[in-house]
């Protein structure tokens, strides 16, 4: 994240900055601006700014070129930014060389503009990068920062009054505070971080790095996609389900279809690529924690795809009630270890994870199945996942020339939702709703909905919303979908609940139930009880909603899984009657 801090006016200030961290010191020299500064003032800004590892950019508001050129030469200036129309004018004169921060208007965008080393700068809250990294600017301070970074996704933040305390005079502790909430990693809002021991710093400090150099580069990226578009299935179809709709309203409702991909849902988008980052990374055993056990399938298909030694931890409630994932990933190479502690379900697995991480890590990678753990995994897991709503942006546009009204999805660690939301942060006009697991009832132990009564803290490295006694014990908790039942849930769900982009609700185990016998005698399709948590939410709502509205629904796995342990209940039912 690039940080410009415009309207310096002293050299000691400046240098302080960019000490801290801004990258960008703006300097401007409008006669009416009180920002203004002599030329004089500037030369020990531009030296105080360099000295401090930043660069000095020249903010011109309506300066003609003839000015321009003098005070670029003179200041031996590297990056301009320009503002009004006759700044503006004049880009198409400025030396290739010059990087420039070009300030959107309603004009087109000039030739001269390079995406590759140029930006563009928002004043206005609706960003339309065309292609371009770009800052937005315009009322930021360290109070905002973070919500806006979070809603827009800009590549860089610009402030000036934000950081005063009086007209032109900045503040040296405001400054400070402003990149501290910019820079720190791993954070959404107030929640994320690394809470973890002293032993498991060094590998999640090396996982960074590998992510940071080795998956964003264009060769691991298109590598990845090779894979998940030849060997996974992707891109998955987007269908409207028309029967469903017609029974339980009026509204158009559409399902992206991950229980289309190889072995049965979203997960195996993160488990290929984390498999593979590993790989690079010169790792050659994988371990993963599961609940549902489609993230143990997807990683212990991915560890055979790839040649990678795979142990799966799960507890021993969830190997029970999902059997026929545990018989697959033993077929498919994995040793899948049962966890008898505690509560016996993914909590539990997840310690047992950490703990074998902690002494195995320099031949071992952890693949965490959801956006949840210590930094880096909310990140890394988001951005494996981000497909599904990039995907599913494109198709319902294409399909229909709009954006859905609501993009809806079930929410446990937060994987699959994170992954369809992404591609709609900045989409004010699309509600984003998440829907956890209510269980049995509203009673602590009952339920696995952590919005819905849980509160602030921290469980397995991150500090985010999670259901804790009054002793601040964690609590039991309680779904008949393994895959939501865990207590907390990833941090960039607490930093949109708590912003209010995102709404989350819970649905029963008997509204689950219902959506997920409905969808399959409606449409042929038979859902994860995860995602027939979302489903379930949509047939409350869908008989209040018009025609006119238009709902996206993450369908994220398939309910294969899921039948032995429902046809076993129904059986017993059967013969207690």
């Amino acid at each position: 994240m690039f940080i410009k801090i415009c309207g310096l006016t002293d050299p000691a200030v400046a240098r302080l900055a960019a000490e801290e961290g801004a990258q960008f010191i703006g300097i401007l020299f409008s006669p009416l601006s009180v920002r203004k500064v002599s030329m004089k003032l500037a030369h020990e800004i531009v030296s105080s700014t360099r000295a401090g590892g930043g660069e000095a950019v020249g903010v011109f508001v309506d300066e003609d070129l003839e000015k321009m050129m003098r005070i670029i030469h003179e200041l031996d200036l590297r990056v301009v930014q320009l503002h009004g129309e006759a700044a503006r004018r004049a880009c198409h004169a400025l030396p290739h060389e010059l990087t420039i921060i070009y300030v959107v208007d309603d004009d087109p965008l000039p030739d001269r503009l390079d995406p590759r080393k140029d930006f563009l700068l928002f004043e206005r809250r609706d960003p339309e990068p065309r292609g371009f990294r770009f800052f937005i600017a315009g009322g930021l301070n360290a109070k905002n920062v973070e919500k806006e970074i979070l809603l827009h996704r800009p590549h860089g933040v610009d402030l000036s009054s934000g950081v005063e305390v009086s007209l032109a005079k900045k503040e040296p502790s405001l400054i400070r505070e402003f990149i501290q909430k910019v820079t720190a990693k791993g954070r959404f809002g107030d929640f994320g971080g690394m809470y973890v021991p002293e032993l498991l710093v060094q590998p999640l400090k090396e996982l960074e790095h590998a992510l940071e150099t080795i998956g964003l580069s264009d060769g691991f990226q298109e590598e990845l996609a090779a894979i998940l578009r030849t060997y996974a299935g992707r891109p998955t179809a987007l269908t409207e389900v028309k029967r469903f709709a017609s029974v339980i309203g009026k509204a158009r409702i559409f399902l992206k279809r991950e229980d289309l991909l190889h072995t049965g849902a979203h997960k195996i988008n993160n488990a290929i690529g984390q498999c593979l980052l590993a790989k690079k990374m010169g790792k050659t055993r994988i371990i993963a924690e599961t609940g549902a056990g489609q993230h143990g399938v997807a990683t212990a298909t991915a560890c055979a795809l790839m040649g990678l030694q795979c142990t799966v931890f799960m507890g021993a409630v969830d190997m029970e009630r999902q059997a026929p994932n545990v018989a697959k990933m033993r077929l498919l190479g994995a040793e899948v270890r049962s966890v008898a502690n505690g509560a016996a379900t993914l909590k539990e697995a997840i310690n047992e994870a950490l703990r074998d991480w902690a002494h195995s890590y320099e031949t071992t990678h952890y693949c965490i199945g959801s956006a949840l753990g210590p930094h880096p995994f909310p990140k890394m897991v988001a951005r494996f996942q981000q497909v599904i709503g990039q995907e599913a942006k494109q198709q319902i546009f294409d399909c229909l020339g709009r954006h859905p009204d609501l993009a809806i999805a079930c929410v446990g660690g937060g994987s699959n939702a994170i992954g369809l939301f992404s591609a709609y942060l900045d989409e004010l006009s699309v509600a984003l709703i998440g829907v956890e697991a209510g269980g049995i009832g509203s009673k602590l132990g009952h339920h696995a909905a952590r919005f819905q009564g849980g509160s602030p803290g921290v469980l397995h490295g991150s500090f985010t919303y999670l259901l804790q006694t009054a002793e601040r014990q964690i609590a039991s908790t309680y779904s008949i979908s393994a895959g939501l039942d865990y207590p907390a849930v990833g941090p960039q769900h607490a930093a949109l609940f708590h912003s209010g982009r995102a709404r989350y609700e819970a649905a029963s185990d008997s509204e689950a139930l219902a959506a997920f016998q409905l969808l399959a005698q409606t449409e042929g399709i038979i859902p994860a009880l995860e995602s027939s948590h979302a489903l379930g939410y949509v047939m409350r709502i869908a008989k209040d909603l018009g025609p006119e509205i238009v709902i996206l629904v993450n369908l994220s796995g398939r309910g294969d899984k899921d039948l032995p342990r429902l046809f076993e209940k129904e059986l017993k039912h059967v013969a207690n009657r």
